[in-house]
């Protein structure tokens, strides 16, 4: 199943936002306070001999090895399921703000985190500073955060959403069935403003031109050949032939970097002659020969 994201700008009053802002800032203390709970217990499993000894098994048998992690987290309730758990006594409490999907979410987004570190490249978990959370999402359309003709619907909260009657896409994409949607808080102009972020299913619909109402890309027929180097893409079909320059915009400093590492060579040299000399020592040089 394939998705795209539309977002589309909200109308509300400043009581509104207030109950916007309270939500957020609830959402980073329990990502904050479940992160809290589950690196204690992450940092627990580090200090086992097992897992000493499966990060050396990693080195040579990786299938073993995620064998042995898995267990591990299974032990230690390090899962997305387990944080699923952990998170619903904290949701419960702020039950009349944030809904169980809102959790379950909040939760599933951290164990990403922990899956990446895990078994990824990640090196650390970050607790989330104030205003730095600045989405929260459902999981489906029929509850929690949901879109309902014109509106976006949220535990007693109700928001305009503007929708372009002009705007050919947008329209073409209201014709796809709804996944869930996403609350986004941007900084605009020294004071936020909510945008909702709607994820579709399907095919994303084509751009038109505003102007004509056609198409800006159609497809055509044909066979296209495609050679890309390292700074330049050669194209060629059966009517044209084209040579493009990869990043073209982009500036280049070889001359620079050349006179920079000029003048550093020649500093180099007069500072070590200027040793030489104040050392008083001499250097013999080799006389050339010529092999016959």
């Amino acid at each position: 199943m394939t998705y795209f994201v539309v977002e589309f700008p909200t109308i509300s009053e400043i009581y509104k936002n207030n109950v916007l802002n309270n939500r957020f800032e609830i959402g980073r203390n329990i990502y904050n306070s479940l992160a809290n709970i589950t690196l204690k217990r992450y940092k627990e499993m580090i200090k086992t001999q097992r897992y000493r000894q499966a990060l050396e098994l990693h080195k040579t048998n990786k299938r073993e090895a995620n064998e042995a992690f898995k267990e591990l987290c299974e032990e230690y309730r390090l899962s997305e399921y387990e944080f699923h758990k952990d998170v619903k006594p904290m949701q419960h409490h702020f039950k009349k703000n944030i809904d169980s999907n809102n959790s379950q979410k909040i939760a599933t987004r951290l164990w990403k985190a922990f899956d990446e570190l895990l078994y990824g490249n990640g090196k650390q978990i970050h607790f989330k500073k104030f205003g730095e959370f600045n989405s929260l999402e459902g999981k489906t359309n029929k509850a929690g955060i949901r879109y309902k003709d014109g509106y976006l619907l949220w535990n007693g909260l109700s928001l305009q959403v503007i929708c372009d009657q002009n705007n050919s896409y947008e329209l073409e994409a209201f014709q796809n069935d709804i996944a869930y949607c996403r609350v986004v808080r941007k900084w605009v102009r020294k004071k936020y403003k909510f945008y909702v972020q709607i994820v579709f299913k399907g095919i994303p619909p084509a751009k038109r031109n505003k102007e004509t109402g056609h198409f800006k890309r159609t497809t055509g027929s044909g066979d296209v050949g495609l050679d890309i180097g390292l700074n330049t893409l050669a194209i060629v079909s059966e009517k044209k032939v084209k040579l493009l320059v990869l990043a073209d915009r982009v500036r280049s400093f070889e001359g620079e970097k050349r006179l920079l590492q000029r003048k550093n060579e020649e500093k180099c040299i007069s500072r070590f002659e200027e040793f030489l000399s104040k050392h008083h020592i001499e250097i013999k040089r080799c006389k050339k020969m010529n092999i016959i």
